[in-house]
């Protein structure tokens, strides 16, 4: 039995459930509350005040979870800043942990969608849910599929965010489910191979780079012969590592979308922070200079003014 993880700020006592809960204790998961029960108000506050931080439901539970959620959001206005960042982080960090070990199944494509509507509406509330949770998602101690795993998450929120942020009329939910694939690719690579997701492109020998350039047409490949996979979606995967300077991969391309180009410019600021482990302040002090002719100067001037927002 497959379990996911839920973080305590997402349910409450007094509010039933649709799942059962789990307790994880040790290498097993114990069986905690029964679906259509509520939390006990003295059991839920023991738990919290021995340090626990996260539940455990059926991975087969995902979906009657996602819509307990939903149902929460419809008074999202309400809650908490802790309640919202937990609701977000769950549900992306669950939808690329889905898509990594699955990405050509329909249920992981279908989680990366709602995902990335819930994440839409949570973020639109305030600055500092998108700060936190990047924060949360950046952990160089983690091992490189856990390091990956949180460049998706980081890269979908902050693309959504910006996206939201320009008040054009971008589909969201494409933005953010090929944010959540783009580099899906990497579990298909070998334990060595993966390493140059995590090196600069400047540093990689000849046949690094090459191996490396085949990522986003590999990532493409896990849905280009489903009928749930939209061709938004996939063209903006597949444009994740081009820009307008034609130095890009794995077309070379000069033209750009306006999505395309938002998603290539948060995947390339989102690489360089939780993967390369370089300053954010920096990349924002000196973004404009080092990446004109890559992204149109307009463009890289609101990112700019919405980095400041949340760095």
């Amino acid at each position: 039995m497959d379990f996911l993880s839920i973080r305590l700020n997402t349910v409450r006592p007094g509010i039933l459930v649709p799942f059962n809960v789990y307790i994880k204790v040790a290498d097993s998961f114990k069986h905690y509350l029964n679906e259509g029960d509520d939390f006990d108000q003295v059991r839920f506050d023991k738990l919290k005040s021995k340090g626990l931080k996260k539940f455990h439901i059926q991975q087969a539970d995902e979906i009657k979870y996602q819509e307990f959620l939903s149902s929460i959001l419809d008074n999202i206005h309400l809650e908490s800043n802790d309640v919202k960042i937990s609701i977000a982080l769950d549900v992306s960090e669950n939808s690329a942990q889905a898509i990594m070990v699955n990405p050509a199944n329909e249920k992981s494509y279908s989680m990366a969608k709602s995902s990335s509507e819930i994440v839409h509406k949570v973020l639109a509330d305030n600055d500092v849910i998108l700060r936190q949770m990047v924060a949360q998602g950046r952990n160089s101690n983690s091992n490189l599929a856990e390091r990956m795993q949180g460049h998706l998450v980081n890269t979908a929120s902050i693309a959504i965010k910006f996206a939201a942020t320009l008040k054009t009329n971008i589909n969201i939910s494409s933005l953010g489910t090929a944010a959540f694939y783009h580099d899906v690719s990497f579990t298909q690579y070998s334990s060595e191979e993966q390493k140059f997701f995590f090196k600069e492109i400047k540093s990689m020998s000849v046949g690094e780079l090459s191996i490396y350039k085949t990522h986003p047409e590999k990532s493409v490949m896990t849905l280009q012969d489903k009928s749930f996979a939209e061709p938004e979606v996939l063209a903006l995967i597949m444009a994740h590592e081009e820009n307008l300077s034609g130095v890009g991969f794995p077309k070379k391309l000069t033209k750009l979308t306006q999505t395309q180009e938002i998603l290539s410019l948060c995947a390339f600021y989102d690489r360089e922070v939780s993967c390369l482990g370089k300053d954010p302040l920096t990349i924002y002090e000196n973004i404009i200079i080092d990446q004109v002719g890559n992204y149109s100067l307009d463009l890289l001037k609101k990112f700019k003014t919405f980095m400041k927002s949340y760095l």
